[in-house]
């Protein structure tokens, strides 16, 4: 119990530092922020584990763990699960189409908006650009006058997820 307390109260403290850097300073590179936080934080769950009693001050016997490394191993687990769930939330209201176009609909949801009034508001054009963007700052991509070639680096990632599409029967498409 003394690793995921640890491993809980330590990813609050991570969320908390996310919150408030993302809030204050305009990040172009979010994933290198999040898991710069995320190992920083890393110091900060030792010790929180450290000043934490140990289970059998709680717990009878058959219930306190086994051993120290396997309390320590639990509560890494927990941090590092929260983080992963935590990074597909925070990249899913960022980038994600059905989100944004769920707020678009919400924002009149008496009314109600039309295909055309859709994409009007959010053009297809425009979130490619923007992804492509980042897919050049984030050197998958590189652009050559009007056209894009990706990089060994983009290869790579675009067949491990061709790779695990394919695994798991996911069609074309995003």
């Amino acid at each position: 119990m003394r690793g995921l307390v640890a491993g809980l109260l330590t990813f609050l403290i991570f969320f908390t530092l996310q919150a408030a850097v993302l809030a204050s300073v305009k990040v172009s590179r979010r994933a290198l922020v999040l898991v710069g936080l995320w190992i920083l934080c890393l110091p900060v769950y030792l010790a929180v584990y450290a000043l934490l009693p140990e289970d059998a001050v709680f717990w009878p016997e058959p219930l306190a763990a086994p051993s120290d490394p396997v309390t320590l191993l639990s509560g890494s687990l927990l941090y590092l699960f929260l983080f992963m769930g935590n990074a597909q939330f925070v990249y899913m209201a960022e980038s994600s189409v059905g989100v944004r176009a769920l707020m678009e609909l919400s924002s009149d949801p008496e009314k109600g908006l039309s295909l055309r009034e859709l994409i009007q508001r959010y053009p297809n054009d425009r979130m490619l650009e923007r992804r492509l963007r980042r897919l050049i700052h984030a050197g998958y991509l590189v652009e050559h006058e009007g056209w894009y070639e990706t990089t060994l680096r983009g290869r790579l990632v675009a067949a491990v997820f061709a790779r695990c599409k394919s695994i798991l029967r996911i069609g074309p498409g995003g």
